[in-house]
């Protein structure tokens, strides 16, 4: 679903960089925009005391339905970098960095991160889509951050981008960056442990969008409470999910924070298992760093599994 309002921000675009020039002289630390708060809990990690980090979107947000304010075109305008998701999933966020008019973080523009852009992307679709599909993503799953190991590509790019727009401080961000990695592959090892003993068995989650995380553990799914992606779930659809679980055995459901636990907490007691919600971003849950996100998540599955 696209929530953009690119006439208000078209509009509002034109007036930005002069009222901004004049009134917010450039500061020491480099203004990060990005568009989630997984995005900006990452670009924290590697802009250390260097920067100031914004989201667009707040934690508990539900990201494909972000409607852009005038302020966040004030904050895009501002910015030394802005990072987004990409691969289809955030394009509410071309609207704003468009009407900001700031070339640094135009497409192209030295502080301008298309996070997506180095992923190695999972599930593309493959034939003709349409509105029936559901809510399809045609570059293939963005879901991606929910792999740690693609966390130090998302902070690679940012890294990048950081030396860009602040070359005196390049050495600064290059150890930030080494430092947040080489914790990704030293957290990744217990987090591989914890989930190991449940290698090879299944969830259903209410949206498809575990894949990144599911490979990256060893884990399936079995199904969701969503029939197609973004459409909710019916009664139906709930009621065939509960007789595939039951003949298959499938007890965990998983449900991120911002979603309903109605047709959740059904399903498990009908298949006799448990619900798990974990946080859907960094800053729910009291999570405050990727690394608090992903211990919470894989809590969250060990619950539902065991």
């Amino acid at each position: 679903m696209r929530n953009n309002r690119p006439n208000l921000l078209g509009i509002l675009g034109a007036a930005v960089l002069a009222a901004t020039a004049a009134a917010h002289p450039a500061r020491a630390a480099v203004s990060v925009v990005t568009s989630t708060p997984d995005l900006a809990a990452i670009a924290r990690e590697v802009g250390g005391d260097l920067v100031t980090v914004t989201s667009l979107a707040k934690p508990d947000q539900n990201y494909h339905k972000i409607e852009a304010k005038p302020t966040d075109v004030i904050r895009v305008a501002r910015a030394g970098v802005f990072v987004k998701v990409g691969m289809d999933f955030d394009t509410w966020a071309d609207a704003v960095v468009s009407a900001a008019r700031n070339p640094k973080v135009q497409p192209g523009g030295p502080g301008y991160v298309d996070a997506g852009r180095l992923i190695r992307r999972k599930a593309v679709p493959t034939g003709s889509l349409s509105g029936a599909s559901g809510d399809i993503h045609v570059f293939g799953n963005p879901h991606y951050w929910l792999d740690p190991g693609n966390a130090k590509v998302v902070a690679y790019q940012i890294d990048l981008a950081l030396r860009a727009v602040d070359a005196k401080n390049a050495a600064r961000y290059d150890a930030n960056y080494t430092r947040f990695a080489a914790e990704v592959d030293r957290r990744m090892a217990g987090w591989k442990s914890r989930l190991a003993p449940y290698k090879g068995r299944q969830v259903v989650a209410y949206h498809d969008e575990w894949v990144y995380f599911l490979d990256r553990f060893g884990l399936g799914a079995f199904g969701y409470l969503e029939p197609k992606p973004g459409i909710p779930p019916s009664g139906a659809h709930v009621n065939r999910l509960i007789a595939r679980m039951k003949g298959a055995g499938v007890k965990a459901v998983i449900v991120p924070s911002i979603y309903p636990r109605r047709f959740a907490d059904l399903v498990a007691r009908e298949a006799g298992g448990t619900v798990a919600v974990v946080p859907y971003s960094v800053g729910s849950q009291g999570t405050r760093t990727y690394f608090d996100y992903v211990d919470a998540i894989v809590a969250g599955f060990r619950k539902a599994l065991d």
